[in-house]
């Protein structure tokens, strides 16, 4: 009875209370001994020998009546809770339509935030799964894993001669190089005539060790394939691409396939869940770097220093570091680089390149460096929308609590404390929420493949899944949900008046001094307005910068031009027979109907492909290695004419250029004229390339946009394709200038060049404003991303601030009435309801504008033609949200002012 008494007091009084119960066994103890005959302080002294260690037997108990305690607190708690789960659920199933309304729109929130989580966590966070990814570096910018570039030599991507000189030094313990194999023609079945294109990857011989890739069938590269030229015939394939088209054949290493024309035995299959160290692009055959001379015969990558087209991936070496590794690499990187550098006065300008080394965890990706941005733009876009959207459950729970409130009266005067009450009303917005969540889920799966069909199309099969990670984040989400939307609600709802509430029997009382006004709820509507205005003024200047692009002077007709790509390579096109071929298809083009002229060039017009190098020009030095830097292009005769551009001086290039033994000439366009020759009249001088090819300007072309539709038009020259600037064999992408739809000559132009040469492969024929319109996907992504959610956040608050009124004007239908009775007019009524919605607006406006200007100066990198503080997109936003406002207040206001007087009164 004395233990039991003491449970449920504090600690120290539960240390007194031991110390007396001690003592009281002492006391009785002693009394028997000296009733047995002993003298008082001998009996006393074997009381306490008998009892043994006072103070441990003191803890022992403390210790046993704190745990005993703790124990039946859990017990008591866990009790509650199932108590509380049970009821929240019932409560839900009573009220089917607040149950459904607040589960559906806080799982759109969840949802939302959890499938843009979901493709920022598989393009930029996700790493590759290799063996202790964490102790990969990277060199080489991770974004060019299809790029090739010649002469000078890089500094963010790498020569085969390069790599060999790299692969071994103390920093790592070993370091693999990756490079592009373009399309591979691959014939699996000898009996089927159709190839195949499927996605490909030369790598070292190093490759799966370095990574620690093992084989789940046959074995993976190793030395051997490193050692000779074209003496490894073999290929890896993935477990992804086994599946797909062999079908888990048992019997598929020793197969043979044939790959540009060349037999490769399949010797093993990739681990599973491996696709390759490229995020957005897995890969399905892997094939060593020695066999690319067989492969690409008329494109000598292997053993040409001038030619960089590899990126490298590095494993720390035992007992080093990453940041170690990333600190040591760059100066091996220049140290390689000036060794073979040419001329040898280019060292220092070599010396200041910078070297791209990062961790290597997340492996390579284009896609991370044109969507990192956005996504988390769009992330925070979401959560906004999710903020939002909690404030609305907060209101509707808010509401759901004052009528509630007999209840909670009654819970107090039978003697729950606030704190229960308190537990009580947030255990019912755990259950909301983890509803919520695991609907959010659910939408988060569908939404998340919607966002990978926008972002990449069908080219790229993004591995989206829910994993342990999403997951993690999916519960955070579900937590700050309930402290966002359930902790106002109930700490509101336990600040109750309990004698008031007891003598009004039952009615509607009030949740505090001022809770007749609904303080609470009106200033979540003001703050979702802020949130709102937010995300409408975001959307307002994303829309417009997208608008400005796509109206963006190209200096080109881009109306009227269709852009035609050849796989030239491929058929072994190079030197005169490349020449010839180009004529001959010029002609054929030219002769079709509705095709005004007919050009081409090496990279072509907006298609993704660029090249630059350093000219010389006399006289002129730069400052920094970006100064000497300017875009080129090998384009073909009358190519000023054939795009609609303009000529501002001199001469286009025309059928002879190729003629003029020893001349070379070039175009340049107005950047390059005004950085490198001043007021000086450009046509006539002259300028360098690699310090021994002249070139004389002939012409000076207006600013073209054939690359991006952003930023500032770059320096950049022309020469004339027909020269052939270099042995490397150039690609060859056609313009085709029309007098109408250019897409309605698509299948005249596939046929003419099938008359050509029937096995020539057409890669890309598409009217040029089609490329435009691909080249800025990103920035339409996230203009009509960032729109949808600025439009769903302005119905949420035009929804909640309807709810608010509606609920003032039934809170207030007495002294409406009142003043109806008096003589107001009913157009009083409307004015005076709108009022105070407008109000709300205003408070809510005020609220945003320190949000406003963050989010504006945050904005300023993706927005182009438009500055982040233009006054007419806050106008807008701003006009569209009272708009709304208005429309959302005039419902209850038209129920207030038709109110009957006596009606009104007698309630």
């Amino acid at each position: 009875m004395r233990r039991a008494s003491r449970l449920g007091l504090r600690p120290d009084h539960l240390a007194c209370d031991v110390d007396e119960e001690l003592a009281f066994h002492v006391d009785m103890r002693t009394r028997k001994l000296i009733a047995a005959g002993m003298d008082a302080d001998a009996a006393r002294h074997e009381a306490l020998r008998q009892f043994g260690d006072l103070r441990h037997v003191h803890d022992a108990c403390l210790t046993h009546d704190v745990e005993r305690e703790k124990s039946m607190t859990r017990i008591r708690y866990a009790e509650e809770f199932r108590q509380d789960t049970v009821f929240a659920l019932r409560a839900l199933r009573r009220n089917p339509a607040f149950a459904v309304i607040a589960i559906c729109t806080l799982a759109l929130g969840i949802g939302a935030n959890t499938a843009i989580f979901t493709l920022i966590d598989a393009v930029l966070l996700r790493p590759i799964p290799v063996h202790a990814p964490e102790q990969l570096v990277s060199l080489g910018k991770t974004s060019r894993i299809n790029s090739m570039s010649n002469g000078t030599p890089q500094a963010d991507l790498y020569s085969y001669p390069l790599y060999r000189d790299l692969r071994h030094n103390p920093l790592v313990s070993g370091m693999l190089a990756s490079g592009r194999t373009d399309r591979l023609d691959v014939r699996v079945d000898s009996g089927v005539a159709g190839l195949e294109h499927p996605a490909g990857r030369f790598v070292s011989g190093n490759y799966f060790q370095v990574l620690g890739v093992p084989a789940a069938k046959g074995r993976v590269f190793g030395p051997v394939e490193d050692s000779v030229a074209g003496a490894s015939p073999v290929a890896v394939i993935s477990d992804r691409y086994w599946e797909r088209r062999f079908a888990r054949a048992p019997d598929v290493v020793g197969r043979t396939i044939v790959v540009d024309n060349i037999a490769l035995t399949i010797i093993g299959v990739s681990a599973p869940g491996f696709a390759g160290e490229i995020v957005d692009k897995p890969t399905d055959i892997w094939i060593p770097i020695t066999m690319q001379p067989l492969l690409q015969p008329h494109i000598p990558l292997f053993d040409d220093r001038h030619v960089s087209w590899l990126l490298l991936i590095g494993r720390v070496a035992p007992g080093g570091s990453v940041a170690h590794a990333i600190a040591g690499l760059p100066p091996l990187v220049h140290q390689a680089l000036v060794e073979h550098v040419q001329p040898p006065d280019n060292a220092a300008a070599m010396q200041r390149q910078s070297i791209p080394v990062q961790r290597g965890a997340n492996g390579f990706s284009r896609m991370r460096t044109v969507y990192g941005t956005p996504l988390f733009t769009m992330l925070a876009a979401v959560g906004l929308l999710l903020f939002i959207i909690c404030a609305n459950v907060g209101n509707l729970l808010l509401a759901r609590a004052i009528a509630r409130t007999s209840e909670f009266h009654v819970r107090l005067a039978m003697g729950a404390g606030r704190g229960r009450l308190l537990r009580q009303l947030m255990t019912e917005s755990v259950v909301l929420a983890s509803l919520a969540a695991a609907a959010g889920l659910g939408t988060a799966w569908v939404a998340g493949r919607l966002l990978v069909s926008l972002v990449a199309g069908d080219q790229t099969p993004l591995a989206i899944s829910l994993d342990l990670r999403v997951l993690m984040f999916t519960l955070g989400l579900s937590v700050l949900a309930v402290l966002l939307f359930g902790l106002l609600p109930a700490t509101r709802s336990v600040r109750l008046d309990l004698a008031a509430g007891l003598r009004a029997r039952g009615t509607v009382g009030r949740l505090g001094a001022r809770g007749e006004r609904f303080p609470a709820g009106k200033m979540m509507i003001a703050g979702q307005i802020a949130l709102s205005l937010v995300l409408l003024m975001g959307a307002a200047l994303l829309v417009q910068s997208l608008r400005n692009l796509e109206h963006t002077g190209t200096g080109i007709d881009r109306d009227h031009l269709l852009m035609l790509s050849v796989d030239s390579r491929s058929r072994g096109y190079s030197g005169e027979a490349l020449t010839e071929l180009t004529r001959t298809l010029t002609a054929r083009l030219s002769a079709i109907p509705g095709i005004r002229a007919v050009t081409y060039s090496e990279n072509g017009i907006f298609s993704g492909i660029e090249s630059a190098t350093a000219p010389m020009i006399p006289g002129w030095s730069g400052k920094t290695r970006d100064d000497s830097l300017s875009a080129s292009d090998q384009v073909g005769p009358n190519y000023v004419s054939a795009l609609g551009a303009h000529l501002i001086e001199g001469r286009d290039f025309s059928s002879q250029e190729a003629a003029l033994h020893g001349h070379r000439t070039a175009l340049v366009n107005q950047p390059f004229a005004r950085f490198y020759f001043g007021s000086t009249d450009p046509v006539g001088r002259s300028f360098k390339i690699d310090d021994t090819t002249s070139f004389e300007v002939v012409g000076v072309i207006g600013d073209i946009r054939d690359h991006t539709l952003d930023g500032d038009v770059p320096r950049r020259f022309y020469t004339s394709y027909d020269q052939q600037l270099n042995g490397v064999p150039a690609d060859v992408n056609f313009a085709i200038r029309t007098s109408g739809d250019p897409a309605r000559l698509v299948a005249a132009v596939r046929a003419a060049v099938v008359a050509q040469d029937p096995l020539l492969p057409i890669e890309d024929a598409l009217p040029l404003a089609v490329s435009m319109s691909d080249s800025i996907a990103q920035q339409r992504l996230l203009a009509q991303v960032t729109a949808g959610f600025g439009i769903l956040a302005l119905l949420l608050a035009a929804i909640g601030l309807y709810g608010i009124m509606t609920y003032t004007v039934t809170r207030r239908t007495g002294e409406i009435g009142l003043r109806i009775a008096l003589g107001a007019r009913p157009g009083a009524m409307i004015v005076m309801v709108v009022r105070e919605a407008l109000i709300l607006v205003a408070v809510g406006t005020l609220a945003s504008v320190p949000l406003v200007w963050v989010t504006s100066r945050l904005l300023t990198g993706e927005l182009h033609g438009i500055s982040a503080s233009d006054w007419r997109s806050a106008l807008g936003a701003l006009a569209v949200l009272t708009g709304s406002a208005v429309v959302a207040a005039m419902v209850p206001a038209w129920k207030a002012a038709r109110i009957p007087a006596l009606a009104a009164l007698s309630k």
